[in-house]
C-alpha cells in the first residue's frame, strides 16, 4: 500500500479555528462567508473524504474513534477557510501557481489506493482545495515574516500565515448552520453534525484501510 504523504495530506486539514459574526442561513446552505455560499451538499461531499483520510490515518496510527461529527465540522473550517483564504490572496496580490497545489498522476494514484471506496475525483478535488489554502497561508507567512521558506523555518512560516488566516476569519462574515454544532463564532456549542453513518472503533487489528462497513458515508 502506498502511503499517503503529508503533500498529499496536508497540514491543514486539521482545520482552522472560525470565528465571525453571525447571520441569516439560508435552506441548503452550510455556512455562508463574506455573502459567498457553502452548500450543504459541498460540506457533505468534503466531509466524506476528511472521514476517509480520518480513518485511513488512523489505521496508521494503530486505530483510534474517528468522530463523524468532528469531521462535519472540519469539512466546514475548511471550506470556510478556503473561501476566506482566496479573498485575502485577491487582496494582497497573492499568486499561487497551480503546480504549488494540483496534484501530480503519482499523488492522484496514492489517493486512489490509499482511499479507494471514495470517487478519485471527488477526492482529489476536496484535497487539492485543502493544499491551495496550505500554498496561500505559507506565502501570508512570508510575507508576516519577511522570511523565505526553509527546511528550517517552514513549520513557523505556515504557523505565522495560519495566524494571519484566523485574523482574516474572525473579521469576516461568517455564519454556520447550527446543525454544525458551531456556534456563528466558530465555537463548538453541541455534539452534533453526524453523517448518516457512523464509524465504528479500529481496532489495533485493523488493516491498513479499514472494510467499507467501518467507513462514513
Amino acid at each position: 500500500m502506498i502511503p499517503v504523504t503529508s503533500k498529499v495530506v496536508p497540514a491543514v486539514l486539521a482545520g482552522f479555528l472560525l470565528a465571525g459574526c453571525g447571520g441569516s442561513i439560508s435552506p441548503g446552505a452550510a455556512a455562508v462567508v463574506d455573502g459567498t455560499t457553502i452548500s450543504m451538499d459541498q460540506a457533505d461531499r468534503a466531509a466524506v473524504v476528511f472521514c476517509q483520510v480520518s480513518l485511513f490515518s488512523s489505521a496508521q496510527a494503530g486505530g483510534s474513534t474517528v468522530d463523524n461529527a468532528d469531521v462535519r465540522r472540519q469539512a466546514v473550517a475548511e471550506l470556510v477557510s478556503g473561501v476566506v483564504a482566496d479573498e485575502l490572496a485577491e487582496r494582497e496580490d497573492i499568486s499561487i501557481s497551480p503546480s504549488d497545489y494540483e496534484f501530480t498522476r503519482a499523488q492522484r494514484d496514492q489517493v486512489a489506493q490509499a482511499l479507494p471506496d471514495v470517487d478519485l475525483d471527488e477526492a482529489v478535488r476536496v484535497l487539492e482545495a485543502g493544499q491551495r489554502t496550505y500554498a496561500i497561508a505559507e506565502q501570508l507567512g512570508v510575507a508576516e515574516t519577511g522570511e523565505q521558506v526553509t527546511e528550517q523555518n517552514a513549520d513557523d512560516v505556515q504557523q505565522a500565515g495560519r495566524a494571519v488566516l484566523a485574523d482574516a476569519v474572525k473579521a469576516a462574515d461568517v455564519s454556520i448552520d447550527p446543525r454544525f454544532g458551531l456556534g456563528d463564532d466558530g465555537q463548538q456549542v453541541a455534539a452534533t453534525g453526524s453523517l448518516s453513518v457512523s464509524s465504528d472503533v479500529l481496532n489495533e487489528d485493523a488493516p491498513l484501510v479499514a472494510p467499507a462497513t467501518q467507513r462514513c458515508s
